[in-house]
């Protein structure tokens, strides 16, 4: 039986693509996590960004050469890069064997028996069985894909087209499999999770969604990242304080705060509506995840600052801090551009803001006690690492405990000392 192997880079949604590519494959061939021991090899690509967009080609030109030296047998790129510029690539990588979209994931095989191009802006309903590749007590679980927003910076409508959902009976039976297969924490994911539903039912059914979730057995914690500042999440929030599975966690990107660089950016909110959201999360004690830009055209420095200040106000628990990246196809790429010195600056004096906040922060935990959720053990060190209630995987914060403790289980811990990004506890008898 022939072998093959995938790499996965970018988000987590490419990871969840990449679990299904893998269950869909694993009924004709042999999985193997090995590249070297492959004689198939999948990219499944992340194209948002050009660094991104730099990253798959290296990749991709990595094993081009492999198959020419006689190393695998073929060659296959999946997902955004393919979807973005299918054309570019076969131009750039003549030998590679098939090309399938991000939208196309159910025609991996054929891609794979008879080679070409299976790109198609139209969605598939890809409900495929999956393979999980993360550790064992969490998963990811994408509830859309696509995104209906036109936000100038952006290339994922030109990528995935617009959002589409999965229906709630799929994600259910999805959520049931993977908590019989040991799954407690359920990351739940899309472009943009609060306009879950929208496209199937008419209306947003995120909620919805979540109460048939909680009613699983096994699952503990039920997360939620990439929600948008929507009307809709007034009602979220009140309904995470009221959950006993729902951490308290929000995960909202907000770009900026300025409402003249917001309007630009085709955001479709004001920074009072935006104030209102933030607000609510930090009264509800809910840890606030954000992601920036700094740099974006026509940003000045009024403008900076008051991005800064408001991530100051309100003591963002976490924050994703980018430099504007300027891509062809998107509306702001003709717009007067920032210079990169200046960018870099405020790259820089926003990180240690960042800092700051996550020392402050950290000091208010000493002394309290917190859930937290064990992700492995270092036999090296003696110790186990995991996360608490108010830290997602791979992203946040760490939690450190003395000794053997079993993985996937959760316990409760006083916090002892707080560094910036790790807190050591003491577990509770």
């Amino acid at each position: 039986m022939k072998k093959v192997s995938i790499i996965s880079l970018g988000c987590p949604k490419n990871l969840v693509d990449s679990e299904r590519v893998l269950g869909e494959l694993a009924t004709k061939y042999s999985i193997t996590f090995d590249t070297d021991n492959a004689d198939i090899v999948l990219i499944n690509t992340c194209a948002f960004l050009k660094e991104s967009r730099a990253e798959s080609e290296e990749v991709i030109s990595e094993f081009v050469e492999k198959k020419q030296k006689g190393k695998i047998d073929k060659l296959l790129v999946l997902g955004c890069y393919p979807s973005l510029d299918v054309e570019g690539l076969k131009r750039k990588f003549p030998s590679v064997d098939g090309f399938v979209g991000t939208n196309n994931l159910r025609s991996v095989l054929k891609a794979i028996e008879n080679g070409g191009v299976f790109v198609d802006k139209t969605p598939e309903y890809a409900d495929l069985p999956r393979l999980q590749v993360t550790l064992p007590h969490y998963s990811y679980l994408k509830i859309a894909d696509g995104c209906s927003h036109r936000c100038a910076f952006c290339l994922i409508p030109k990528i995935k087209g617009n959002t589409h959902s999965y229906d709630i009976d799929f994600l259910v039976r999805e959520a049931k499999a993977l908590s019989e297969n040991g799954v407690k924490e359920l990351v739940l994911i899309a472009q943009d999770t609060t306009q879950y539903g929208i496209d199937l039912y008419k209306e947003i059914k995120l909620i919805e969604l979540l109460k048939e979730l909680e009613k699983i057995d096994n699952l503990e914690w039920i997360r939620i990242l990439y929600t948008y500042p929507h009307p809709y999440m007034q009602l979220l929030i009140e309904y995470i304080q009221k959950s006993k599975k729902i951490v308290p966690y929000i995960d909202m990107p907000i770009q900026h705060a300025s409402d003249k660089i917001l309007k630009a950016m085709l955001r479709a909110y004001s920074k009072k509506e935006l104030e209102s959201i933030v607000s609510k999360i930090k009264e509800s004690d809910i840890a606030f995840r954000t992601s920036v830009i700094v740099g974006f055209p026509t940003e000045g420095e009024d403008d900076f600052k008051e991005l800064e200040e408001f991530i100051e106000k309100y003591g963002v628990d976490h924050i994703g801090i980018f430099k504007y990246s300027n891509e062809f196809g998107t509306e702001s790429y003709t717009l007067e551009q920032v210079d990169e010195d200046t960018k870099e600056e405020r790259f820089k004096r926003l990180n240690e803001l960042k800092e700051r906040l996550a020392i402050k922060r950290s000091k208010s935990f000493l002394g309290k006690e917190i859930s937290f959720i064990v992700d492995f053990y270092d036999s090296r060190l003696k110790k186990s690492f995991g996360r608490s209630i108010y830290d997602a995987p791979d992203i946040d914060n760490v939690v450190i405990a003395q000794g053997k403790l079993k993985q996937g289980e959760i316990y409760r811990g006083i916090v002892k000392e707080a560094n910036p990004y790790e807190w050591v506890v003491e577990i509770k008898k």
